[in-house]
């Protein structure tokens, strides 16, 4: 038989879990959300400032794309370069494509 103590003590560590697991879920929800609602862009790299790429895109217009640590880099970007880049609506860029 199981002691009462013993039952407790289960159920609060998966109580503890459970809420402390919660706002992963809610992260990678956010991270879908982000990818769902992503756009494409192509262009050339103007200039980078502090993790900034301004890119002149097809329309002639100047668009600045915010990058961060999660921001995936496929090959080295430069100034002057033809890309692609997957960005959120605030214009974060979740990925940058140095074309050739």
């Amino acid at each position: 038989m199981v002691s009462i103590p013993k039952v407790i003590g289960i159920l609060s560590c998966g109580l503890v879990l459970s809420v402390g697991l919660s706002p992963t879920g809610q992260a990678e929800e956010i991270g879908a959300s982000r990818i769902a609602n992503a756009k494409t862009i192509k262009g050339v790299v103007l200039r980078i400032e502090y993790g900034n790429y301004f890119v002149k895109d097809k329309d002639g217009k100047e668009v600045r794309l915010q990058t961060d640590k999660n921001t995936q880099m496929r090959g080295q970007v430069r100034k002057g370069d033809r890309i692609e880049a997957n960005i959120d609506d605030q214009s974060h860029a979740l990925s940058i494509l140095s074309l050739p």
